[in-house]
């Protein structure tokens, strides 16, 4: 009889461990939707024939750092290349797919839906974006030194905010860009967020973007490069498919 509460004892453990291991994980939202506004359908733009929207989940996929992947969206041909791919889909309901949602409601409503440690939002329309970069900033948010984690860029130029100078002199002799503090600008690459501190916030203050400590993560030059309008897809296309490109037609994914 001893032995068998023993070992119904280390089953219970075992069980124990494998529920908390399956809540420690780290989901990878890719957000996609279909109308938006300055480039119309730009997550069904072709690069190299593959519509944005597949890039970033092959980036998803090569980064080999996320449980799961899955995209949220709001139209069947979303959910199509998801499939094609083998992550899961999303489909978000209608009052959060306008151009005047608020990011903080479509993640609260995402993580109501699946239950995760971390989330990281992974923008397919940042296609030039590099594995080094998502792995280093999923690495980091993981960690939990920080429970929002934003990309950002850092540029040594000397910069002015309403007339007036941020992180030079203008008292003193110009001093060179490499003897700067940096200024950080927001890159909407990739951001994520520890989720209960997130849930917490939103239930609080009804946002949770910026919640518990807040961390910045420096990207490389590619992956600061995002497609909001047509000339910016026309730019990071020319830099995939050859400067040729540049003025090519525009072709769309179709079933």
């Amino acid at each position: 009889m001893k032995k068998i509460n023993l070992l119904v004892k280390i089953i219970l453990e075992l069980a124990s461990q494998l529920i908390v291991m399956s809540k420690a994980n780290v989901i990878c939202m890719i957000p996609a939707r279909i109308g938006s506004q300055r480039f119309k359908e730009k997550n069904l733009a072709l690069i190299n024939g593959k519509p944005v929207l597949q890039h970033g989940i092959e980036l998803a996929k090569d980064s080999q750092v996320f449980d799961n992947i899955i995209v949220n969206g709001d139209h069947e041909y979303f959910r199509e290349i998801a499939k094609s791919l083998g992550v899961s889909f999303y489909e978000r309901d209608a009052t959060l797919a306008s151009s005047l949602t608020k990011s903080d409601d479509v993640i609260m409503d995402f993580i109501n839906k699946y239950s995760c440690n971390q989330l990281v939002w992974l923008n397919a329309i940042a296609p030039l974006q590099t594995t080094k970069d998502v792995i280093g900033f999923t690495d980091l948010l993981r960690s939990d030194v920080y429970q929002s984690l934003f990309a950002v860029k850092e540029e040594f130029v000397q910069t002015l905010y309403k007339g007036k100078p941020l992180n030079f002199s203008a008292t003193e002799k110009f001093q060179r860009t490499q003897d700067l503090e940096p200024v950080q600008l927001f890159v909407p690459s990739i951001m994520g967020w520890n989720s209960e501190a997130f849930k917490e916030s939103y239930r609080k203050n009804k946002h949770g973007l910026f919640c518990g400590q807040i961390g910045y993560y420096g990207v490389s030059k590619l992956s600061t490069l995002v497609i909001k309008t047509e000339n910016d897809f026309r730019l990071i296309r020319s830099v995939i498919e050859g400067i040729t490109s540049y003025n090519n037609e525009i072709g769309y994914y179709s079933a």
